[in-house]
């Protein structure tokens, strides 16, 4: 048995049904943005707009750690030192003391990852945009219909 199709007749010169914009698409992508773009059969699209979405999130949460509860994830500015030292010494950068270590190499050097309150702001931003997007889309989009022979 064939599935009904969503579909009104607009002002259509063919006379052919014309989709009407998808609700659960729209409702799809508020909740995790691509999800839309998957229901309405647009696979590359969704799959890109769920990994931009994830690296904005990735972003945001690397750029706020150390994180130890809620309040630190809405913190803009670095972490305060828990032990000051006498000499009130600050990195050249003028940034927090607390770095992420990600690779020692064989001479001994470490390559290390501060944080950055830009990046957090730019990836807020990416984040937002991406999920308006994906919302206006899903909302936009139509359902693909299958004519049955």
């Amino acid at each position: 048995m064939a599935e009904p199709v969503n579909v009104h007749t607009g002002p259509n010169t063919q006379g052919e049904p014309t989709p009407t914009p998808s609700f659960v698409a729209m409702v799809l992508s508020a909740i995790v943005p691509g999800l839309g773009q998957l229901y309405l059969g647009q696979s590359a699209k969704g799959i890109i707009i769920l990994i931009v979405f994830a690296s904005a999130l990735g972003i945001f949460y690397v750029n706020s750690l150390p994180v130890t509860e809620w309040g630190d994830l809405m913190r803009f500015k670095p972490p305060a030192k828990e032990n000051p030292t006498s000499n009130n010494a600050v990195d050249s950068e003028g940034q927090a003391s607390y770095a992420i270590h990600i690779w020692t190499f064989d001479d001994g050097e470490k390559l290390m990852y501060r944080p950055s309150w830009k990046l957090k702001i730019s990836a807020s931003i990416q984040g937002i945009l991406c999920w308006f997007y994906a919302v206006g889309d899903g909302w936009r989009g139509r359902r693909r219909i299958r004519k049955y022979a």
